[in-house]
């Protein structure tokens, strides 16, 4: 759900109607909460030191990264005969052309300090000391005259990393969460539908200074998508049914690299002069496919890379 909410609200300029383009904070919200839930988890199962824990999530991240950026703007937009040394280190290095990397690869340092810890309330106790900068920064630097707390600035990293802190937590009383049906459903609804009449009235500015409860309001809708996961219709139809299941795994497998191709999809002359409504599906057969064959080339490389790092490790040894 995360990468189809994120990629959906890049989408405006595709459907007849561009308000359906919507969904992007959600999204990004439920991605960085589920990417604290799994590492919470796998750290649960095997604990690492620093570098062999940070290694893995740069062997998942850069080889996609370098493999799209390189092929679809490198060499097919021809950046290569612009870009000054700069341009290639901040390229493949940090922060990157997406904003989502270059906040991953910083509170993933956060999130293992704070797992060493191993105290769930910890995680509680940072998201809440988190307001402080959140807070202060809202009221002094961001311009709540209108709607920019989702902007391209700094600012949303604060609440992000929250979030992210928020999955560590939720992993951690895992056991204790469940689908209360229809308490956690009419909560999910009461929570969606506040946001989307906040957020419509803070896009036309009005009471925009106000607009940190769009966030505030995330948090709910976040945890209630999260317990409804676990009600029954998921679990028996929906990830019940083989077929479903598949889907659901083979593209949620792949958000990485869907979230790195969309903006080459979406703005090539390919989806762009098609009309509504296959101008989309033409878009997310490309994009998943493009994704997929990126994520088999990017295994390889971290194959190879791995392989090469083993034997430098043991040659280290000897």
């Amino acid at each position: 759900m995360a990468i189809l909410l994120i990629t959906n609200s890049h989408l405006d300029h595709l459907y007849p109607i561009f308000q359906l383009g919507t969904g992007g904070a959600i999204g990004n919200s439920l991605f960085f909460m589920l990417s604290g839930y799994g590492l919470a988890l796998s750290w649960e199962k095997e604990k690492r030191k620093f570098p062999q824990w940070y290694k893995r999530r740069i062997l998942r991240i850069y080889p996609s990264l370098i493999l799209v950026v390189g092929i679809f703007d490198l060499f097919m937009r021809g950046s290569w005969k612009s870009w000054t040394f700069l341009d290639y280190l901040t390229a493949f290095t940090w922060p990157t052309p997406a904003w989502f990397i270059s906040a991953l690869m910083l509170f993933y340092i956060v999130v293992f300090i704070m797992l060493k810890k191993r105290n769930q309330n910890a995680f509680l106790f940072a998201i809440f000391l988190l307001f402080i900068p959140y807070f202060y920064m809202y009221f002094t630097y961001l311009d709540i005259s209108q709607y920019n707390i989702e902007g391209p600035g700094y600012f949303k990293w604060i609440f992000y990393l929250q979030i992210m802190l928020f999955g560590c937590f939720l992993a951690y009383r895992s056991r204790k969460i469940e689908f209360k049906n229809p308490y956690s459903l009419i909560c999910l609804i009461v929570a969606l539908t506040l946001y989307f009449v906040a957020g419509i009235n803070f896009i036309k500015g009005n009471y925009a200074e106000y607009q940190f409860t769009i966030h505030l309001l995330t948090f709910a809708i976040a945890y209630f998508i999260f317990t409804a996961s676990r009600s029954l219709f998921v679990l028996e139809k929906i990830m019940g049914n083989k077929k479903l299941s598949y889907m659901i795994t083979f593209v949620s497998g792949l958000t990485l690299e869907i979230y790195l191709l969309q903006y080459y999809v979406y703005s090539n002359v390919v989806v762009t002069s098609l009309f509504f409504p296959i101008n989309i599906i033409v878009f997310w057969i490309l994009v998943v496919s493009l994704a997929f064959v990126i994520f088999r080339m990017a295994d390889f490389l971290r194959t190879l890379l791995s392989s090469n790092l083993i034997k430098k490790s043991i040659t280290c040894i000897r």
